[in-house]
């Protein structure tokens, strides 16, 4: 099936009243902005409702656009729902290879223009690897443990190191772990720091 492109007026479209999702308009717009529109918004060519790009539609807007490319399906109501179900539902499914991510952020990092326009910032990447650091491979490669608790602590966060025996050290890993279940949370300091004292 050929898909016609075609080049509409943003006012002629329609948001789809059942779509469940929220999307981060400033950072589509961010995008928008940078890259330009690289691929068409889906619109159902009978209600001219939106069934995927509802938010790059309104990021668009944002923008002062006053066009935007669209491909139109022919679709009844109930497939139009679904599409815009699976739309959204597609990426959420979707997940990172973390070690890869690492390396591409860090190349761009390394560029004139940094991450500007990929969604992520230096914070992002910051996070990434504290969180790999010990895996395996050359992920870690030219960032030293130091240089990544420097880049926390630019953001005014700081480390505590607590020394264990040996035999210690288990039982201390599974307390850590019982207080992530606790508070519901993985790595939040804030909700770990609350329970700290309400707790002690």
């Amino acid at each position: 099936m050929m898909l016609d492109i075609q080049n509409v007026q943003l006012g002629t479209l329609i948001p789809h009243p059942k779509n469940v999702r929220q999307g981060d308009i400033g950072a589509i717009a961010e995008s928008l902005r940078i890259h330009g529109q690289y691929r068409p918004i889906v619109v159902q060519k009978s209600t001219n409702y939106i069934l995927a790009g509802n938010h790059t539609w309104k990021a668009a807007r944002s923008l002062g656009w006053n066009n935007i490319a669209v491909t139109f399906i022919d679709v009844d109501d109930e497939q139009a729902a679904r599409i815009l179900l699976v739309d959204n539902r597609a990426n959420d499914l979707a997940t990172y290879d973390d070690e890869s991510l690492a390396k591409l952020l860090k190349e761009l990092a390394h560029t004139e223009a940094s991450l500007e326009g990929t969604g992520f910032d230096g914070d992002d990447l910051d996070d990434l690897l504290f969180r790999l650091e010990g895996s395996s491979g050359t992920l870690n490669a030219g960032v030293s443990a130091t240089e990544r608790l420097e880049a926390f602590e630019a953001r005014g966060i700081r480390s505590v190191v607590l020394p264990f025996p040996e035999e210690q050290y288990g039982e201390m890993i599974e307390l850590l772990q019982k207080l992530r279940n606790v508070t519901g949370v993985d790595n939040n300091s804030d909700a770990v720091f609350g329970f700290l004292q309400e707790n002690l």
